[in-house]
């Protein structure tokens, strides 16, 4: 690693975990790989789609609050991949000393997230707003919330937004890895520019580990065909 001025343990940590997360999602049993699977057929099983390294690396270096470990279908996903990835090297890095959190949800927050997880980064200027969204009592959570506290720069809204690790895409032979996926709403060059300096953030993260992240607007056509007038410099 040259040129990084990321903590030479959480490099280590996010290989680690990488790895441990991808054992930990081939060695599912079929019957949950169908669980977790696009139309719950386990021909469409690809663990590229759920992997959660991104969101636990970025959490890691300050630059996102906190991340969510939960699956809709398969509610027991999360606590096998703490156990068997994240718990282990949480304790053997003694993240908690290094001001981070790892904790269950509890009612009624399970009611959204049921069987999910929380690992927090403390030191994070939004962490107060994690701790007040993620164990609230109140039965009504706002979404706009959720968002500010998993770090997304937008309100909630219909369209969809992928940041893909291009780096392993390429290394699995796949067409994609996402790392962190966040829905948006109103289409507006303000928001477009908003997103793009969300994008860059991360993407200088992934470049002081020598990775490359992209981004994949298929599902925000409008943002889409912006993006590629800039690109193309039909917009200055």
């Amino acid at each position: 690693m040259t040129n990084s001025d990321i903590d030479d343990f959480k490099i280590t940590f996010f290989h680690k975990f990488k790895s441990l997360e991808w054992d930990y999602l081939e060695s599912l049993p079929d019957a949950k790989k169908k669980l977790l699977s696009r139309d719950d057929q386990l021909e469409n099983y690809n663990p590229c789609h759920i992997l959660e390294y991104g969101e636990i690396f970025a959490t890691l270096c300050d630059l996102k609050p906190c991340t969510l470990l939960a699956h809709y279908v398969m509610h027991e996903y999360a606590t096998g991949l703490v156990e068997k990835a994240l718990k282990p090297l949480f304790d053997e890095y003694e993240l908690k000393k290094e001001g981070f959190e790892l904790w269950k949800l509890k009612p009624p927050v399970t009611e959204l997230y049921r069987g999910g997880w929380i690992f927090a980064n403390k030191k994070h200027e939004q962490y107060s707003l994690v701790k007040q969204v993620f164990t609230t009592t109140s039965l009504s959570i706002n979404k706009i919330d959720i968002g500010r506290a998993l770090g997304y720069p937008l309100p909630y809204g219909k369209y969809t937004i992928e940041y893909i690790d291009d780096t392993e895409s390429k290394e699995r032979n796949t067409c994609c890895v996402p790392i962190l996926e966040y829905n948006v709403g109103a289409a507006s060059e303000e928001n477009f520019t908003i997103i793009l300096l969300h994008l860059d953030e991360y993407a200088k993260l992934w470049k002081k580990i020598d990775r490359n992240l992209t981004i994949d607007l298929s599902a925000h056509p409008l943002m889409e065909k912006w993006f590629m007038d800039i690109k193309n410099g039909q917009k200055k």
